[in-house]
Formats: structure tokens, C-alpha cells, sequence
């Protein structure tokens, strides 16, 4: 094998190590932020539909961190809370007689 090639092929197992690690690294942080968003979704799904309160009464409850970073959607029934972008999120769905549920 040439030179040029060892060369190419040792790069790519390093870019593969160097994003290996930086996954690795971020999975508790992936976690948490869709923890999060799932409680953001179902607890601010509960504020508007169960308490019947304004969506801006119920961002008031977060903390300003949390809301900075949060994206809140309310459409009908549904209720999506996103970060990054849009990246991870998660829905709440409003039912009648069972409340609010986090939709799969």
C-alpha cells in the first residue's frame, strides 16, 4: 500500500475515533435534553389545557435558561417543545377525559 493511501485510510480511523468520542461524551447531555423537552411538553400541555391558563403564564414558570433554549408550539390539542433547532423534541397530546400524554 502507498504512502498517500496510509495516509487517507489513518485519517479516517482518526476522524472515526476523534466523533466516536465526542458521542460518547454527549449522551448524557442527549439524555437530558430529551428528558427535558418531554417534561417541557407535557407539563406546559397541562398549564394551557388542564389549567386553562395562557401559554405565556405557563413559560413564566421555567427558568429563564430553560426558556431561552426551549421552542413552544401549541397547535389545537398538541402541544411540541424543541432545542436545538429542533433536533430533539417531544409532543403532548390533550385528551378530554385522560388530560395530557406525551405522544410517542
Amino acid at each position: 500500500m502507498s504512502r498517500k493511501r496510509w495516509f487517507i485510510v489513518g485519517g479516517l480511523a482518526l476522524a472515526a475515533i476523534v466523533l466516536s468520542s465526542v458521542a460518547w461524551t454527549l449522551r448524557d447531555d442527549l439524555a437530558y435534553a430529551k428528558l427535558a423537552t418531554g417534561y417541557a411538553a407535557k407539563q406546559t400541555c397541562s398549564c394551557l389545557h388542564v389549567s386553562g391558563r395562557t401559554l405565556d403564564s405557563c413559560l413564566a414558570e421555567f427558568p429563564d435558561d430553560a426558556r431561552a433554549m426551549l421552542s413552544i408550539t401549541e397547535d389545537a390539542n398538541t402541544v411540541r417543545a424543541s432545542v436545538l433547532f429542533g433536533a430533539i423534541s417531544a409532543e403532548a397530546v390533550y385528551e378530554e377525559e385522560y388530560g395530557c400524554s406525551l405522544a410517542d
